[in-house]
């Protein structure tokens, strides 16, 4: 059967990937990729100013069992295990989940169970509510992805996804530093599109937008973005973003950004089982 939609979806994003391989180094690609940004990944549980949260939550009951697909340290479960009967999430990152576990500890949850898997192989029972936030950008096979997670849930399928896939606007200043155009992942346009083709017609609730990153100085800039362009050791190329990092700044009231960086703005997308 053709799908024009996920065909598509699943170049992009082996592209992307195919790139990000060619100019990592070797330690990138071994062990745990999150280990040292799980922290960053926390939230508080008792948050109330969360958009995105404060969404997700209207879409479960108080007797609903949550299926959280990458929940990483938990910065929706932990929230929603407040308001459910239970929350068990799956994500492939130990680091993360031990985030996951310090956090349900620490808010007295004993309603979240972690398990340690990637979703394609997940062994878990279904749910009332699967919900799968910021995932879907690097899944190649997105099609049996969104399967599997209709398949496990019960009542309800919630995701969340950025209009802009993450790391989207640094993109300018790849070819500049690796000399090869950026191919982004694809992101909630193109997700729209995928479930249009599997016969799905989603509800989608646009969130409010808020700024582009900032960095507080160019040499901030140059640090952060020499990680997120995976620079790791390479001096090189360390040397030709330094080179050009004021061309893609621009000063703002909070800082520098870079130029053309678009709000950021995201939708929460559902539908019934």
């Amino acid at each position: 059967m053709e799908t024009p939609a996920a065909d598509s979806w699943k170049r992009r994003v082996e592209s992307h990937h195919a790139q990000s391989l060619r100019v990592m180094d070797e330690s990138w690609r071994q062990g745990d990729f999150w280990k040292s940004f799980a922290p960053m990944f926390r939230a508080d549980p008792h948050r109330t100013d969360d958009e995105a949260l404060n969404e997700i939550a209207r879409l479960v009951s108080a007797d609903s069992r949550v299926l959280d697909v990458g929940g990483g340290a938990g910065r929706y479960a932990v929230a929603l295990a407040f308001r459910c009967r239970s929350v068990t999430v799956v994500d492939p990152s130990e680091s993360m989940l031990e985030q996951l576990r310090e956090v349900a500890v620490e808010a007295g949850r004993s309603n979240v169970e972690a398990v340690l898997s990637d979703w394609e192989s997940a062994e878990v029972e279904a749910s009332d509510v699967v919900l799968c936030s910021h995932v879907v950008y690097g899944v190649a096979d997105i099609r049996p992805f969104i399967e599997k997670l209709i398949s496990h849930a019960k009542r309800r399928v919630v995701l969340l996804s950025f209009v802009d896939s993450p790391q989207s606007s640094i993109a300018p200043l790849w070819e500049p530093v690796h000399e090869e155009q950026r191919i982004n992942l694809p992101a909630l346009p193109e997700l729209i599109n995928v479930l249009w083709e599997m016969d799905i017609y989603p509800s989608v609730r646009m969130l409010t937008s808020t700024r582009a990153q900032s960095f507080e100085s160019v040499e901030a800039a140059i640090d952060e973005l020499s990680g997120r362009l995976f620079l790791g050791d390479d001096t090189h190329a360390r040397t030709r973003l330094e080179s050009v990092i004021e061309d893609f700044l621009e000063r703002h009231d909070d800082g520098f950004r870079i130029v053309g960086a678009r709000p950021t703005r995201q939708g929460v997308i559902w539908w019934d089982a």
